[in-house]
């Protein structure tokens, strides 16, 4: 069943719903000539089905196309990786390079991603970028289109390796069968920039500009993070910023692990000490002897809550102590005076 072949070596999912939805059929040439050339799938499996295949067919001519591909191919076989990808860009196959239209309804505006090539589709990191000026009229253009197989492809403006911007120029070529939509959120600062890059391109086009000359795109550290950690609700830790990160129910939260995990179980610390008279509270401890360093005469802790051990409530007093101690002096404390104010208690 003609199915088979399209489940089998169209890896986009989209590409293969649309082929299915129209219920398209690849003649025999066709077929071989996608196999032959196809860079995502192993030298076994290239081999093995193009041999199959062609003892199960009559057409002498394809026949003879077939056996000078595998030859080709096999003195090719360094090009090709153990898993289910090729190397780079395969030499393409001279006997089987004839023009093979791909049905398929990606338009202007679609933000998609490139399967193919040395991103693993699996991990975080993945080429994505945006189709632009590839309206209906461009569609039939190329479905009549008398090239060769490296004519079957579609200009995409990649965008964005992961969350990292790769520039305003970059763009490749594709085959529609490596192309899949990719689903952005409302919130991923990549999605708002790529929508505007398509409206950008529809207004320049209805006031008949030729350039196309396109925003640096901008996004923030936080911003960053954000995408990297979409879909993890659990506290980790980024090794590149030595910043915690966890998404919870009111949004993203980055910090120090204190803080994060505070965020995360909301349970976190809190310690309230007063100014003047005045009550205020911090999260972390840290922060309570910068605030007693900065102003050790105003600022009292309250220990009427229960937030402080007593270790913590001896250290504060200690600060106190060796503060007024250099006030008064204005020298360092001795050994025997540091001593002494660490067994002293108020």
């Amino acid at each position: 069943m003609e199915k088979d072949f399209i489940d089998e070596f169209i890896p986009s999912k989209d590409t293969r719903a649309y082929l299915h939805s129209i219920h398209h059929e690849f003649n025999d040439l066709e077929k071989a000539t996608i196999v032959a050339n196809h860079i995502m799938i192993s030298y076994e499996e290239k081999v093995n089905w193009l041999s199959d295949f062609k003892d199960r067919i009559s057409d002498e001519g394809l026949k003879k196309k077939i056996n000078e591909a595998l030859v080709q191919i096999k003195k090719d076989k360094k090009y090709y990786r153990k898993s289910k990808t090729a190397l780079g860009a395969l030499p393409y196959i001279e006997s089987l390079f004839d023009f093979v239209f791909i049905p398929h309804d990606f338009r202007h505006g679609d933000i998609v991603r490139s399967l193919y090539g040395d991103w693993d589709t699996e991990a975080y990191f993945e080429k994505i970028g945006i189709v632009l000026g590839y309206f209906d009229e461009n569609y039939d253009f190329y479905r009549n289109l008398q090239g060769d197989y490296s004519d079957v492809q579609i200009c995409v403006d990649i965008k964005f390796d992961g969350v990292r911007y790769q520039g305003e120029f970059e763009h490749e070529h594709i085959n529609p069968i490596y192309v899949e939509r990719m689903t952005l959120h409302e919130n991923d600062e990549r999605k708002t920039y790529l929508d505007y890059l398509t409206n950008t391109y529809i207004k320049k086009l209805q006031k008949g500009e030729k350039k196309n000359n396109k925003p640096e795109y901008v996004a923030d550290s936080m911003a960053e993070l954000e995408q990297r950690y979409l879909d993890e609700y659990i506290p980790v830790w980024d090794e590149e910023t030595d910043t915690w990160c966890v998404q919870t129910v009111h949004g993203f939260e980055c910090g120090d692990i204190g803080y994060v995990t505070g965020e995360f179980a909301g349970t976190g610390l809190i310690y309230h000490f007063s100014k003047n008279g005045v009550e205020d509270h911090v999260h972390d401890f840290k922060d309570v002897l910068e605030a007693v360093l900065e102003d050790p005469e105003h600022i009292d802790i309250i220990t009427d809550y229960g937030e402080y051990s007593e270790q913590e409530i001896h250290m504060v007093e200690g600060i106190k102590r060796a503060v007024k101690f250099v006030y008064a002096h204005r020298r360092p404390m001795t050994i025997a005076e540091l001593r002494g104010n660490r067994t002293q208690k108020t």
